[in-house]
């Protein structure tokens, strides 16, 4: 067989069928597959807070896992480009932790841009464009995250374990403590 003829076998692969071969693949070798497909999703995620939040590429998007994703940390105030191959699915699967009991799933059409902001006990998630499918997710505490400075004041924190602070203080636990210092707050 030429390479042509495993490019259309591979085209013509069901989401299910695709699931089973990729499956059987390492995720250094589907992470390879995908950066060279010739279809390439992109979404422009709009960063509108202080802080870097944390963004986890599904690399499947039956079946969604934080375990099994490309984490993205997307600097504070920025709008980052992240592109995302594919081969049945053509919208790029997002998880994001928006709340210490929280997270979405996101599905996002290619040239779609997804904002983030600050809420009251973390972050929000919304979208200008038409096609993005915004949704909770279960288990919210299996997706990392980074607290944001409303959280800690709060007392509340992305990083729990058991239900359990984290014992290292977070970078915004750390930030509002020398804020708090300094006499600024």
């Amino acid at each position: 067989p030429t390479p042509h003829t495993h490019h259309s076998i591979l085209a013509r692969l069901s989401a299910a069928q695709e699931a089973a071969v990729m499956g059987s693949f390492p995720s250094t070798i589907k992470d390879g597959v995908s950066s060279v497909s010739p279809w390439t999703t992109l979404v422009q995620i709009d960063n509108q807070t202080s802080r870097p939040v944390l963004v986890f590429l599904a690399r499947s998007a039956t079946e969604p896992n934080p375990e099994d994703a490309i984490e993205h940390s997307i600097p504070a105030n920025d709008l980052y480009s992240l592109a995302s191959g594919w081969l049945n699915e053509p919208r790029a699967t997002l998880l994001i932790r928006t709340g210490a009991n929280d997270a979405k799933l996101l599905r996002v059409p290619h040239n779609a841009r997804v904002i983030v902001k600050l809420s009251r006990h973390g972050l929000e998630v919304e979208s200008p464009e038409r096609g993005v499918e915004i949704e909770d997710f279960a288990p919210a505490k299996a997706i990392p995250g980074n607290d944001t400075v409303p959280m800690v004041m709060r007392g509340e924190t992305f990083d729990l374990s058991n239900d359990q602070p984290a014992s290292a203080p977070s970078v915004a636990e750390t930030a509002v403590k020398e804020a708090q210092e300094a006499g600024a707050i």
